[in-house]
């Protein structure tokens, strides 16, 4: 889901979460998961290609939790 999608969310309070996460198969790359209140989970994703946002850098994917509107991120290292 976009970036612009998951504010308008998250401002509706239908965003309960974010969690950073290593991204599959790939080294020192992270992606960002969001729950939901209805039980699911969202992540952020490109908007040119809607394929899952791979984030080189840690501070890219919390910058994009900040930008939603989240003032807490949770980090998981595997």
């Amino acid at each position: 889901m976009e970036i612009r999608l998951l504010r308008k969310l998250f401002q509706e309070g239908l965003l309960l979460s974010a969690k950073v996460h290593p991204a599959p198969m790939e080294s020192d790359r992270w992606i960002m998961v969001f729950d939901k209140a209805s039980g699911g989970q969202e992540q952020i994703t490109r908007a040119r290609d809607d394929e899952t946002k791979i984030y080189k850098r840690l501070n890219g994917a919390l910058q994009d939790a900040q930008d939603i509107g989240f003032k807490e991120v949770t980090i998981r290292f595997d």
